[in-house]
């Protein structure tokens, strides 16, 4: 083996010849371990952008780092670090964002808020009974403040109107949602009542007779419980009895069917509480 003499010193000392090599570096030359608690690394916020609606992530965030050991890295969150100080597609919320630099050291900056226009709030709705069976008459006004007028609304699957009342509702239950002009929505939910006067005695009993409790049908012949000139069967049949009336497969095909107005006052009769009245 050899070995490259290059600042070395023989020694002879008695009998024994020592070689001494010397590495030609001092521990002065050796890097010194950086103490990132004293770094002079810091993060600041450049810019912020808040989302432009309630209903859109177009926010945006961006920081610039100084000081420290370049190239820096950054992070969102819980996210990873990238190259990237700047930060697209985001929603209203508290955001923290992290720097690290080359010697592994970071700096956070907290509590970057952006914040989305406010949503309209809710008061309570003007609601008027359905009191005219064959000519749906029930209502609801909504009432909304705040948020960013003016407002738009749309009850069930209707398009938007500038409007906020809804009338010639049958009873039922509906949705109402508001938008105002920064694109902020809420959900109002209202119920219309029935209180049209319609009764058992004089109309859908008579109705009942004459179309469904004939013989081999609902007169009894079929089973006790479907026994239609019972009235405590009819009442604890109602919703059904609605829903086939409504769907037209009672009476069945072949026998003599209802008309729509046959039809509607037994769904009011029904939504007002199917009494014995």
């Amino acid at each position: 083996m050899k070995i490259a003499l290059s600042n070395t010193r023989l020694l002879l000392t008695g009998s024994i010849l020592s070689l001494l090599i010397y590495s030609g570096c001092s521990s002065n030359d050796e890097p010194k371990p950086v103490d990132c608690t004293i770094t002079d690394l810091a993060i600041t916020l450049t810019s912020k952008s808040n989302p432009a609606s309630c209903n859109t992530n177009n926010g945006s965030i961006v920081v610039s780092a100084t000081g420290g050991e370049g190239p820096y890295q950054f992070k969102l969150n819980s996210g990873t670090f990238a190259a990237t100080s700047t930060f697209n597609d985001l929603g209203a919320g508290s955001f923290t964002v992290v720097v690290k630099d080359a010697n592994a050291c970071e700096r956070t900056l907290s509590a970057i808020v952006l914040a989305a226009p406010t949503s309209p709030v809710a008061g309570a709705s003007t609601v008027a009974a359905h009191t005219n069976c064959l000519s749906p008459n029930g209502s609801i006004t909504a009432n909304v403040t705040g948020g960013t007028p003016p407002y738009e609304y749309k009850i069930g699957s209707e398009s938007f109107v500038s409007s906020n009342i809804f009338g010639q509702l049958k009873a039922g239950n509906y949705t109402i949602t508001v938008q105002d002009a920064a694109g902020c929505s809420i959900f109002i939910n209202d119920i219309v009542t029935s209180n049209t006067g319609v009764s058992f005695q004089t109309q859908i009993n008579t109705i009942l007779q004459t179309r469904c409790s004939l013989s081999g049908c609902h007169n009894g012949d079929n089973g006790a419980n479907r026994n239609w000139t019972i009235f405590t069967n009819v009442q604890s049949n109602a919703a059904n009895i609605k829903s086939r009336t409504g769907s037209r497969s009672m009476p069945p095909a072949g026998a003599q069917q209802l008309t729509q107005d046959q039809i509607d006052l037994i769904a009011c009769w029904v939504d007002s509480g199917a009494q014995n009245n």
